[in-house]
């Protein structure tokens, strides 16, 4: 399964490097496809070669994710479509009668609320990494798989959606909410200053990457996969809360997440002929 899934990710960098190639071309700057062309070479070398390491194997396809998220910002632009905020906005009014994410914390304007949610938020990078983790060190490899082959589906998915369909994000048009300030919303907004690529709200991938996690938690690690349910729904609610999602990009990334968790188990019960129990 770790195979396919470097294929996957493997497919998936071979035709981004087209826009990739076109930003790098209008920017005159190499650096970034450079990088992109480098990890990609990796990443056939690991599907296609038996003899590596099998922690090299196995953890390469979570360990692209990030560098694969900060080139978004050049893939997007290089591909050229037009950011469709306009519409998504239109959306969130259209469902809810307003835009939650300008409307939610002035109605719960509460630091303790604020707090809570935006801890629910930054628990996204323990979700995604940390049941892996346990399962692999635990040399439940099998399992570890599943969870990594489930993430990198979702992930493809998004990062395609985000290219064909940029959406910005209510932060980046009018600023973070209006929820009060705390010391753990100013850690999140100092990290999405820092990281967070333009054009890459619709749908949100920290929601779908937080369902994905919890299903396959539910199924393989159950206390914990508890666990993370309680977390995700406070992630769903803190990306509005915050202003850093509409609301439709949550919804949009909790069916992404449910997708992508039935897509990766038909993968595993063709590979497999059956799929792994929990424990």
């Amino acid at each position: 399964m770790i195979r396919v899934a470097l294929t996957i990710l493997a497919t998936y960098m071979t035709v981004a490097a087209l826009p990739l190639l076109a930003w790098s071309m209008t920017e005159r700057t190499w650096l970034p496809l450079t990088t992109h062309l480098a990890a990609l070479a990796v990443t056939f070398l690991c599907a296609s070669r038996r003899n590596l390491p099998r922690w090299r194997r196995d953890w390469l396809p979570l360990a692209l994710v990030p560098l694969l998220y900060v080139e978004l910002r050049w893939v997007i632009a290089g591909f050229g479509r037009p950011h469709a905020d306009a519409l998504i906005a239109a959306w969130d009014s259209t469902l809810f009668g307003s835009e939650p994410s300008r409307t939610l914390a002035l109605r719960w304007h509460s630091v303790a609320v604020s707090e809570l949610l935006h801890l629910c938020y930054i628990a996204y990078y323990a979700i995604v990494y940390v049941p892996p983790a346990l399962l692999w060190l635990k040399g439940r490899h099998r399992e570890f798989a599943a969870t990594t082959l489930a993430l990198v589906i979702m992930y493809t998915i998004c990062f395609i959606a985000f290219v064909l369909l940029p959406v910005d994000g209510p932060r980046f048009l009018s600023g973070p909410s209006a929820a009060p300030e705390g010391p753990v919303r100013a850690i999140v907004i100092r990290l999405l200053d820092a990281g967070s690529s333009r054009g890459t709200a619709f749908p949100s991938a920290h929601v779908a990457a937080s369902v994905v996690a919890a299903l396959c938690a539910l199924r393989f690690q159950r206390t914990l996969g508890i666990a993370i349910v309680v977390l995700t729904a406070g992630m769903m609610v803190g990306a509005v809360y915050g202003g850093y999602h509409y609301a439709v990009d949550v919804i949009a990334g909790l069916v992404t997440g449910l997708l992508s968790a039935a897509i990766a188990r038909a993968v595993e019960h063709a590979i497999t002929g059956t799929s792994a129990a929990p424990r």
